[in-house]
This record gives C-alpha cells, sequence and structure tokens, in this order.
C-alpha cells in the first residue's frame, strides 16, 4: 500500500491536471474579486444601497466550498480524470499485474483524490476568504459564536470535499471512461443542489432525520452569510447547531463509505484489459 501511495502521489505531482488546477486556485479568487468589486462599484454609481447587503465577504465566503460553485465543479471533475487517466494508459492493470490487491489499488487512488480535492478546495478558500475581507465588509450577528461558526464551517467545507472525491473516484472506475464520468460527476453536484434547493421551501422537520442522511443539506448552516435564507434560518436553531453539525458530518461518512464500498464491488469484478 506504501508503494502504491507513493506511485500515485508521483503521478499527481507530475500530472498537468494538477498543476491546471493550482492555477485555477488562485486565478478563480482573483476573479471574483474583481466580479464583485465592478458590480458593486455599478451599483454605487446608480445610488443602489442593496450591494452592501448582498455583495459582501459573507457572500463571497460563503461560496467556497459549494460542489457547483466555479472550482467546487471542476476539483471532482479533475479527479475522477485523473482515475481514468491511470485506467486508459493500463496503469490500474499493471498494478495488479505486479501482484497488488485491487483493494489496495482502490484505496491508494481514492486516498490521492481525496487529499487533491480537499488541497485545492483549502487553497482556493484561504485565497478567497483573505481577498473577501480585504475588499468587502463582513457582517456578523453578535448572538452567534464567530470562532464555533467558522470551525463548523471550514470542517463541513472539508468533509464535504472528501465526500465528493469517493463519488468521484467510484465514477471514474465504473465508467472507465473521461466523458461519462465527467457528466454524471456533474448531474451529481446538480441533483444534490436542486435538494437542497427544494428542501429548504418546504417543511422539513417531519422528515428531518431522513433529510440528514443527503449529503450536504447539513452544511448550508454553516455558510457564514447572514443575508442568505439558510443562514437566516440557522440562527433560528442556535441551540441544535451541535447536533445538526454532528449528524451532517456522519451524513457524509455514511454515503463516503457506501461510495467506497460500491467502487470496490465493481473494481474487483472490472476486467482490466
Amino acid at each position: 500500500m506504501k508503494r502504491l501511495l507513493k506511485a500515485d502521489f508521483y503521478h499527481l505531482r507530475k500530472s498537468r491536471l494538477t498543476l491546471i488546477a493550482l492555477i485555477l486556485a488562485v486565478a478563480f479568487p482573483l476573479l471574483t474579486v474583481l466580479l464583485f468589486s465592478g458590480i458593486r462599484a455599478i451599483g454605487e454609481l446608480d445610488g443602489n444601497e442593496a450591494g452592501d447587503l448582498l455583495l459582501n465577504a459573507n457572500y463571497v465566503i460563503g461560496s467556497v466550498f459549494s460542489f457547483t460553485n466555479n472550482l467546487g465543479l471542476v476539483i471532482p471533475v479533475f479527479a475522477g480524470i485523473i482515475v481514468c487517466l491511470d485506467y486508459s494508459n493500463g496503469t490500474l492493470r499493471n498494478k495488479v499485474i505486479a501482484g497488488n490487491r485491487r483493494s489496495s489499488v482502490y484505496l491508494s487512488h481514492l486516498i490521492v483524490s481525496m487529499l487533491f480535492c480537499v488541497g485545492v478546495i483549502v487553497l482556493y478558500a484561504i485565497l478567497t476568504v483573505a481577498l473577501a475581507l480585504i475588499f468587502f465588509p463582513f457582517h456578523w450577528d453578535p448572538s452567534l459564536n464567530l470562532g464555533t461558526e467558522v470551525l463548523y464551517f471550514v470542517l463541513y467545507g472539508i468533509m464535504s470535499f472528501a465526500f465528493i472525491a469517493t463519488v468521484s473516484t467510484m465514477l471514474a472506475l465504473i465508467f472507465r471512461s473521461i466523458a461519462p464520468t465527467i457528466i454524471v460527476t456533474i448531474l451529481f453536484s446538480m441533483v444534490l443542489l436542486i435538494f437542497n434547493s427544494v428542501i429548504m421551501l418546504i417543511d422539513y422537520e417531519p422528515i428531518r432525520y431522513i433529510v440528514y442522511l443527503i449529503p450536504t443539506f447539513g452544511a448550508n448552516f454553516f455558510n457564514l452569510n447572514d443575508f442568505n435564507i439558510l443562514g437566516i434560518l440557522s440562527q433560528t436553531t442556535d441551540a441544535s447547531r451541535g447536533v445538526i453539525f454532528a449528524e451532517g458530518m456522519l451524513s457524509y461518512l455514511f454515503f463516503g463509505t457506501i461510495h467506497t464500498l460500491i467502487g470496490l464491488l465493481v473494481f474487483r469484478k472490472r476486467d482490466l484489459r
């Protein structure tokens, strides 16, 4: 397993996709700040005061860990492509022929994919947060503990991209082709977004524990955005925020485990020729 991890990390470092992902992780925060600065400037010229309420640091920071927000949509796709390339060039087959267990080969790819996703999104988040706080005002409800909320927000974000890596790795080894892996990964992210949007429009309390089995739902409560309806709802459930956090993290762990087991089962039966 150690040798497999070392080889996979080496290929990841040498991959052009990794370089492209790092470039995007730096470029997207800069482009976002320029875009929002331009929109705010236009709003001020028009005498529109809504810009301070909507185009603030909370709004920018609150979307850094979204699966469907610029880099959040790109990262899992890149992780899946990297695995697909190892399949198409015969690397996976050679590892199995060399005597490595298929479960070890799969888990090595999964670990590298998870670290890739988390590493790139953390870099992107750090740069986005820094630039947002420099150029835009940040609003906060003093009744909430900022340190606790930031901790929840960061841990949820990291866990969400560790989770999506289990999905992209599974899809890559199921389809073995880049095109369907990209399409299904994007569709998966969109379905989660649509589900979460619909849930927030209904009274979900009667089905609370069913809802919490859907990844990303719990994370919406920790978006650091006071002017988003999700942020408003979160302030009304302060007494149970620790429970919400724990349930959401368990949801990610549960679904990540399921996708890993499905991927392992498929890969063990897969003809690698």
